[in-house]
């Protein structure tokens, strides 16, 4: 009981340094969630509906941030080709690169959170 206490004050904690550093990057946590969904899928490219599921983001939210991602060179949307409305969304260099960041400037506050934590309870825990 007390591991899943220390582990729900981390996520709280986590969470908020998350907001605060994509806020800094005009980003929301949905978003966010579309734009690494898309990340670990590499070159595939997947439907606005797909994404959806995925994420469990509504598909007028995710069509939203493709459009916002897409002009700011971050994901690629295109078409189908049969149907006008589908849409595929795949990551740009630009945009790996930008999650990369995100990334890379949280991982100091993942460290951070288990810091203080004895090396008995960490072997305990990768278990």
């Amino acid at each position: 009981m007390q591991l899943s206490s220390e582990l729900g004050r981390m996520t709280q904690s986590y969470n908020t340094r998350l907001a605060q550093l994509l806020r800094s990057h005009d980003v929301t946590y949905p978003q966010y969630a579309v734009l690494d969904h898309i990340m670990r899928n590499g070159t595939k490219a997947e439907t606005i509906s797909q994404i959806s599921d995925a994420v469990e983001v509504l598909q007028p939210a995710v069509t939203k941030i493709a459009r916002k991602f897409s002009n700011r060179g971050l994901l690629q949307v295109t078409g189908t080709g049969t149907d006008r409305r589908q849409k595929r969304v795949s990551m740009t260099a630009e945009g790996a690169a930008f999650i990369g960041k995100l990334q890379a400037s949280l991982m100091p506050d993942v460290l951070e959170c288990f810091s203080d934590w004895p090396e008995e309870k960490l072997d305990t825990f990768a278990d």
